[in-house]
């Protein structure tokens, strides 16, 4: 009482740009350094260059290794791969070759602090900062960034400096550290030096005590419409209801899709969102890229629960359709979030979707760790077990 308030916000019109599934479901995720051969063999055709690897040693300094770095680029771009690179601002290597210089700019670089951490950092700072990541095996000790500084104006001519002379095709951002206006500098330099480079952004679920209680997806928001990709992430719930993951997950109504992290996620509800694990990080989706392709998926039409245009819905209401249609066929993903076995009907309007009824096969193709092979007909009950689903392709009977 008596007390004034301001709540201060921004307002932005979403969704930022169209979801383009195609183009999602045609880049496939490797998250971790490996022979670039090894890696293609699997069926990725992007990889994520993680800090602490042999040509990105040093966190969020990526410029002492230009040679290998370069070399192992240009042999991913001779097998067809991008990679992209973790390089971000929130921390700093004490490999940084301009440390002390920055050091001496009374904590407009780097936040202060009571010191600590690794030993060089004791011997050679002695205190007024806070000890960030710290790698043993290459004694990298990473020291905290402040808010707002010049270092953003290096982080963008860094970023430009790699462009050009690695020819990294993108960034992996976890968890982002600087502002919109940063943001749009950074799409703007890899625009101009690699047209077509990606950005994925992850980030651990951070509505908890220690974070404020922060939806990720509302945290980072203004970034939205520069990324191409999301990957949210530790700690997130799965088992929560649908409307979450739509809105605090999959990045849909933002206009970016993305992938699970956390226990590799679901895969049946994941696909209801376009979505599957990362491989190698958390489960493998390798068997539902093979389904992807069998049914040519990058060229299909996206229409999930969420659109009064959906063809295809179930008679339960806890087990939900996403339709993937193209002429001639259609790939129909159902998920449920019921705690037991639900024998569902499908409500279907063929003519939204484009089949015939008495010309049509519902074949559930046999994959991996998802699902066995079964045939069902127009108007047989599914059974749905808790907590899974089906993909079922609807295909137009070929006339002799």
């Amino acid at each position: 009482k008596g007390e004034v308030l301001y709540f201060n916000f921004n307002l932005l019109l979403t969704p930022f740009k169209p979801i383009n599934p195609g183009k999602h479901f045609s880049e496939r995720y490797y998250h971790a350094f490996k022979p670039v051969s090894e890696i293609a063999a699997t069926g990725a055709n992007v990889i994520n260059v993680h800090h602490a690897t042999e040509i990105n040693p040093f966190i969020n300094y990526p410029f002492l290794r230009l040679e290998k770095m370069k070399a192992y680029l240009d042999e991913a771009h001779r097998q067809g791969l991008k990679v992209k690179v973790y390089y971000t601002i929130r921390e700093l290597s004490n490999r940084a070759t301009e440390l002390f210089a920055l050091e001496s700019l009374n904590h407009e670089i780097f936040t202060p602090g009571q010191g600590g951490g690794y030993s060089w950092l004791q011997e050679h700072l002695h205190s007024g900062y806070i000890a960030g990541w710290f790698v043993p095996e290459l004694k990298d000790a990473a020291i905290i960034n402040s808010g707002m500084s010049r270092w953003h104006n290096y982080y963008i001519e860094g970023l430009a400096w790699l462009a050009k002379n690695a020819g990294i095709d993108g960034l992996y951002l976890d968890d982002v550290a600087f502002d919109r206006v940063t943001m749009k500098r950074v799409r703007k330099v890899l625009e101009t030096y690699r047209p077509a480079a990606l950005i994925d952004l992850h980030s651990a679920n951070q509505y908890n005590p220690r974070d404020g209680y922060a939806s990720s997806a509302n945290l980072y928001l203004e970034h939205f419409p520069y990324l191409d990709r999301l990957w949210f992430g530790e700690y997130f719930d799965y088992n929560s209801q649908p409307d979450y993951w739509l809105i605090e997950i999959s990045g849909i109504p933002f206009g970016l899709m993305g992938e699970m992290l956390e226990k590799g996620g679901n895969p049946w509800r994941g696909m209801i969102y376009g979505m599957t694990a990362r491989l190698p990080w958390a489960g493998d989706p390798r068997p539902l890229w093979k389904a992807w392709d069998d049914f040519g998926l990058t060229r299909t039409q996206m229409i999930g629960y969420w659109s009064p245009n959906c063809p295809v819905k179930t008679s339960e209401p806890q087990v939900l359709a996403t339709v993937y249609r193209q002429k001639g066929k259609a790939m129909v993903a159902l998920a449920s979030w019921s705690d037991q076995l639900e024998n569902c009907h499908l409500l279907i309007d063929w003519k939204k979707l484009g089949l015939d009824p008495q010309k049509v096969t519902i074949e559930a193709p046999a994959i991996e760790n998802f699902q066995p092979a079964r045939t069902f007909k127009p108007g047989e009950e599914i059974p749905v077990e808790p907590g899974q689903g089906w993909l079922l392709i609807f295909q137009t009977i070929q006339s002799d």
